[in-house]
């Protein structure tokens, strides 16, 4: 299984993308190829990992920190509500 789009986890800055910034490129250069399944890891003190799977096989895996999920859920849920069927 190919992996890409991971990055590791570092302190966010204006030249940092967001989660949701990396999530909505995934979503653009693999949308095509069909579905897209996400997993959201067991919630801890220090965030939650998540991880998108292609139909084509490459995978988008990120640690969301509590910082980036306050942040981000407001993107995410407007994903969720476009990738919908």
């Amino acid at each position: 299984m190919k992996t890409r789009g991971a990055r590791p986890s570092r302190a966010r800055g204006p030249s940092c993308p967001s989660v949701a910034g990396d999530l909505q490129e995934f979503d653009a250069l693999h949308r095509p190829h069909g579905e897209l399944t996400a997993q959201a890891g067991k919630k801890t003190l220090n965030g939650y990992r998540l991880r998108v799977t292609c139909a084509c096989g490459v995978v988008f895996e990120r640690w969301v920190t509590p910082e980036e999920r306050g942040v981000d859920q407001a993107a995410f849920v407007r994903w969720k509500a476009d990738v919908a069927p």
